[in-house]
């Protein structure tokens, strides 16, 4: 094999295999009804897909990314409103004609992981298009911050994307809130780290605090899983004095997946009644 394509196996290899192993890293935080990895896969593929519309739109703006240091107004500009949106937009796109309809997209937890596989594959691609250009070092770099910057970009949006599939009354506006969230925080990533008005270490910082960010969306979407539900109810240990081969308690009535209820159901032996967390769920929540 000659020097030119090993070079670029080794760029193939540094830019897809860390957005591989992401993928499986976010993939094992849904414990209580893991995907199909088929679906995963294909939500991958497709967010790769999704890198090309998405530079063909950015395309006229690349001098103002280019020079954008010269014109922090204008770099701040077409980092949010070109870049945040285009990227957040395209990888959004992407779950949803990999995986929305799927009958397998049956609690809020699975927007996530679709997002999350959509969001590595744009990273990947978009990794390896740098690695090509700058060398392998900016493609080890984004290999591990880049990636986890995207995933937590999009697994924001997949979380209201759960969200929104299973409360037609309020989709459009959590489809809004997540976007919006993703986009802003995906603009001023970049405008800070293309401008050098902080040092590096602050762009390290913010992906960090994004990823905590979509930890606790990861831990609410498993509270209101109806799977987790149904697990507790299962493996609950009967009371003492009661017959080992006691049936263990049903689940409570509406906690079915694919029904708009499964958002109000919760683990917890102390929750308030079903009726008054469906309503807080389906209100729309206060929090970010």
């Amino acid at each position: 094999m000659d020097p030119i394509t090993l070079g670029f196996v080794a760029l193939a290899l540094v830019s897809l295999g860390p957005g591989l192993l992401w993928v499986w890293f976010f993939y094992r935080k849904d414990r209580t009804e893991p995907e199909p990895k088929v679906l995963v896969t294909k939500a991958f593929l497709y967010g790769v897909v999704s890198v090309f519309p998405a530079a063909f739109l950015e395309a006229p703006f690349r001098r103002v990314i280019a020079t954008g240091r010269q014109d922090l107004v204008a770099l701040l500009l077409v980092s949010v409103l070109v870049v945040g949106v285009v990227e957040e937009i395209s990888k959004f796109v992407a779950v949803n004609l990999a995986a929305y309809d799927n009958a397998e997209f049956d609690e809020v937890m699975d927007g996530i992981v679709y997002a999350v596989a959509a969001g590595l594959g744009f990273a990947a691609t978009e990794n390896l298009f740098y690695a090509t250009t700058y060398g392998l070092a900016v493609g080890v770099f984004r290999a591990f911050i880049t990636d986890l910057a995207h995933a937590s970009f999009s697994g924001i949006v997949g979380y209201y994307l759960g969200r929104a599939k299973f409360d037609a009354r309020h989709a459009t506006g959590l489809v809004a809130r997540g976007l919006g969230i993703a986009i802003a925080l995906h603009g001023i990533y970049d405008f800070l780290i293309i401008s050098g008005i902080v040092p590096p270490a602050f762009g390290i910082f913010m992906v960090l605090a994004t990823y905590a960010y979509l930890n606790r969306k990861i831990a609410q979407a498993r509270r209101l899983s109806p799977f987790r539900t149904r697990l507790a109810a299962t493996t609950v240990e009967p009371p003492a004095g009661s017959h080992a081969g006691s049936a263990a308690p049903a689940a409570a009535p509406g906690m079915t997946p694919g029904q708009p209820d499964c958002l109000g159901s919760t683990a917890s032996a102390t929750a308030p009644p079903e009726e008054d967390v469906t309503r807080s769920e389906s209100s729309g929540p206060a929090e970010w």
